[in-house]
């Protein structure tokens, strides 16, 4: 079987040795974690948000102290909610891209087991009080050696697969997913088994912004862009503007990415030439970014007829998560300059530029992952459209006011200490209204969440059948460039 035949073929059909191209209850179950861990993590952060507007709120219950809740919230969104959705995704687009089933399926079952369950173990431990110093490490050693053997578990299959591929040609989304296991791979090492034993002052401290920016920068940012480029193409049904911009990208992610965790110690004791090297490499940050972006809008010209009218809601939040993509590697690269650094780096502005990338552009992502699946796997519409909208915007309006207030706050932080009038502890006084408004942006988020899970298990139960998908030229979709995409999409049958 040619991936073209793969690709075009519904995900049931048999290959020669009896086997179903795509294994569906593998995905079914990645996808009922990542529901159940879309509740969890954003909860654990909305009620941390109301505990900084009343700090006494559930005060007498220690496992639901702000300190507790924080790791949790983070760890829960990072490990659970977008990781599992991204499994999930690569279960069902890498057989598709390499023309064979997933290798060694009962590895990957068994990864797929021993990750959620690390991490329900391990948020249990964190709200219990047991951390690890470092950020986004913070689950214990046992914790740690259960997530690795669940990790390469998962992973082997996906690298075998992809090794014994029956075309030559990769994909890019190959390119991100297999360079995102295995650069993870590495970090992970580094954060769990030798910054929590290892260097002290600041060498630790330069370490640590290598290994937490690597999270961000070589897990979830290379695992969300090949999502994204493996459901833009099929959604719309045009073919990806050009590849070779994309691997332009890839390449300057790889590149710049690693040299830039230092940005967050700009005037620390580490040496001021690695400050330096990090500040430039966070500029240079804008190439894999205008690169992914030029390519997102490039596919979609002629197509946002597709995006603003029916009920396309992958497309839907693809473009979301694409814009709040493009403000948040702008917003990044400029705050690593020294005189931002010196009126953002204490406040509100950065965890809202935190949370821009983390659920703004990539959690959202996830979700796209999700709308994309359902219809596609388990031939099942999606249950209501209205669920769907509301949902959306939702995200949209809900997460707006929450990223502008933190981004407001932020600044008025940074002018007030600015001035070596006002000490730390009055300046967050001043923006009580401020971490009140977050509140709400994020009680209608997790609204918006709470309906899009709800809207999926109902999918699940009794959604209206729905065709897999079109039994065209998919295989051309996500190989082509632009200048085919008339030919190909007229050959494509909805």
């Amino acid at each position: 079987m040619t991936v073209e035949q793969a690709l075009a073929a519904p995900s049931s059909t048999p290959t020669p040795n009896g086997q179903p191209l795509v294994d569906k209850n593998l995905i079914k179950a990645w996808l009922c974690f990542t529901l159940f861990w879309t509740i969890v993590g954003p909860v654990l952060g909305l009620v941390a948000s109301a505990k900084l507007d009343d700090p006494y709120y559930l005060a007498d219950i220690e496992w639901l102290q702000f300190g507790r809740l924080r790791i949790a919230h983070v760890n829960g969104v990072i490990f659970g909610l977008f990781s599992t959705a991204i499994f999930a995704m690569m279960t069902y687009a890498v057989p598709k891209l390499c023309g064979r089933p997933l290798a060694n399926i009962r590895a990957a079952w068994g990864g797929m087991i021993l990750i959620n369950g690390s991490v329900l173990l391990g948020e249990v431990t964190l709200l219990g009080g047991y951390v690890s110093a470092v950020e986004a490490g913070e689950y214990g050693l046992i914790i740690d050696i259960l997530l690795t053997i669940g990790f390469v578990t998962a992973i082997v299959p996906f690298l075998q697969t992809i090794v014994a591929r029956r075309v030559n040609r990769m994909y890019v989304a190959l390119w991100y997913w297999t360079a995102g296991m295995l650069w993870t791979a590495i970090n992970f090492v580094l954060g769990n088994y030798v910054l929590p034993y290892g260097p002290g002052g600041s060498t630790s401290a330069a370490l640590h912004g290598f290994y937490l920016h690597n999270v961000v920068g070589l897990w979830i940012t290379p695992m969300g862009l090949g999502a994204v480029y493996y459901m833009l193409p099929v959604v719309t049904r045009a073919p990806i503007y050009s590849h070779k911009l994309s691997l332009l990208g890839f390449w300057a992610l790889a590149l710049f990415y690693p040299l830039n965790g230092v940005h967050h110690y700009i005037y620390s004791p580490i040496a001021d030439w690695a400050q330096t090297i990090a500040i430039a490499a966070s500029m240079m940050l804008i190439v894999p970014v205008w690169a992914f972006s030029v390519n997102v809008w490039g596919t979609m010209q002629g197509q946002w007829a597709k995006f603003t009218s029916g009920s396309n809601y992958t497309l839907k939040f693809l473009i979301l998560g694409g814009v709040w993509y493009l403000i948040t590697c702008f917003q990044g690269p400029f705050e690593a300059l020294r005189g931002m650094q010196r009126l953002t780096h204490f406040g509100e502005f950065n965890v809202g530029h935190a949370h821009s990338a983390v659920f703004g552009a990539f959690s959202i992502w996830a979700m796209a992952c999700v709308y994309f699946i359902v219809p596609k796997v388990f031939g099942r519409q999606i249950w209501s459209a209205k669920l769907a909208a509301w949902h959306y915007w939702l995200e949209i309006i809900g997460f707006a006011i929450m990223f502008g207030a933190l981004t407001i706050a932020g600044f008025q932080q940074g002018t007030q200490l600015l001035t070596n009038d006002v000490s730390w502890v009055e300046s967050m006084n001043g923006i009580k209204d401020f971490w009140v408004t977050r509140t709400l942006g994020g009680t209608m988020m997790d609204v918006g969440l709470a309906f899009f899970v709800f809207n999926i298990v109902m999918s699940f139960i009794c959604g209206k059948p729905a065709e897999e998908g079109p039994t065209g030229a998919d295989a051309e979709l996500v190989r082509s460039e632009g200048a085919k995409a008339e030919a190909t999409e007229a050959s494509v049958k909805e």
